[in-house]
Order: structure tokens, then sequence, then C-alpha cells
């Protein structure tokens, strides 16, 4: 399994991206570490009495589906070829930048709004191996894994599978390496820059949500 470019496995996507394209006005990573956090927010509080004469005292809670969900990357920038596409210019625009020039440019980007579509990183894909598509059959006869993004949809379609009782405003399953990621903002960026290396370290966090 290989990734679109052969080098990278976690890309970031611009607003001006388009859908099946890893590679126009999106900017790649080399992730060396990736941590997925999912926060349950669930209201409860003890019930008076409860335990005066079971001896067990109750707890009661409203689980009603509210969750916080991030992404953190840490690893390396390096020189990369950098795809843009504009709309006063006829054709894409392809320029080899350095690592430097990338962290400035990531940097300058999670700084930008919404308005700023080619500055506004709205969906990170992070590939990963998966061997069950979206309907709970191997993607493959001989069972072998593809290489979709991480999202946080269950398999199904609205009220079948995972998604029972789901009916509105389910999310896909991916089944294409080119299938939405998570959508969202960067929270933070950090760079490290040192004299021994052209290399650049990074930490990113990615925090999910409906951006307005």
């Amino acid at each position: 399994m290989v990734s679109p470019d052969d080098l990278h496995y976690t890309f970031l996507k611009l607003g001006a991206s388009k859908d099946n394209d890893l590679v126009t006005n999106v900017i790649a990573l080399k992730s060396v570490s990736v941590t997925i956090a999912t926060t349950k927010t669930v209201p409860s509080f003890d019930v008076p009495l409860s335990g005066l004469f079971s001896g067990e005292s109750r707890t009661l809670a409203l689980n009603l589906g509210m969750a916080s969900k991030t992404v953190s990357l840490s690893g390396i920038i390096t020189d990369q070829l950098i795809t843009r596409e504009f709309k006063e210019k006829s054709s894409p625009i392809a320029v080899k930048m350095t690592a430097t020039e990338i962290a400035q440019l990531i940097h300058n980007s999670a700084d930008g709004t919404t308005l700023q579509d080619l500055q506004n990183m709205n969906e990170l894909i992070f590939l990963m191996e998966s061997k069950v598509d979206s309907n709970y059959e191997y993607r493959n006869v001989d069972e072998s894994a593809d290489l979709v993004p991480f999202t946080f949809a269950a398999r199904g379609e609205a009220n079948e599978l995972d998604n029972h009782r789901a009916f509105l405003l389910v999310s896909p399953f991916p089944d294409s390496m080119y299938d939405e990621g998570v959508k969202g903002f960067v929270r933070s960026f950090n760079t490290t820059h040192t004299s021994d290396t052209i290399e650049v370290e990074f930490s990113l966090e990615f925090e999910v949500a409906m951006v307005l």
C-alpha cells in the first residue's frame, strides 16, 4: 500500500482543495506519531437517598451524544513540491518549497479565517489501513487492507448496521483513499527550527468541529 505521492500519509487540505485530490491546495506532513482523543461529555448527578434502603448509592447520567474530538500530530517537515491553484491563474502552479517555507505557510494558514479559502485548513487526512468496508465486508478478496482516511464515522447507512437508530446526517464511512477525512480547524501548530538540520520538527492539534 502506498500513499498518493508514495511519501506522506498525513495531509492538510485547504478550503479551496478539491475532492479526489490530495495534491492541489494540499500540504503534506511526515507524521511520526498521531494521537487521537475522544472526550465524552455526559451530565451526571448523584440521586439523593438512593442508598438509604438499598445500601448502594446511585448516579444518574444523561448521555446526550456530546463529545470533543481532537487529532494531535508530531513529526517533521521536509522540502516539498507544493501545488496551488488560483482563480486568477489559468493553470495550477507547482513550486518546490523549503521546510521552513512550508512551516511558515502552515503558521500563516492557521492564522487565517474561513473567508480565506486558500489559507483555511479545514480538513485533516490521516490515512489508515482498513480491511473492512462500510458494509462490514472485506475490501479485497485476499482480505488485504487498503488505505482510507481516519474518521469518526460508523459503518452503515442511515438506520443500518452500526448506525441503527441514527436517522439523520449520517457521515459515510470511507471506502476510498480520497474520501473525506475529519473536518474542523487547527487549534495549535508549533515548530522547532534548529541550526544542525534543514528539517523542521512540528506538533499540530486539529480539533474536529462544524466550522461556520
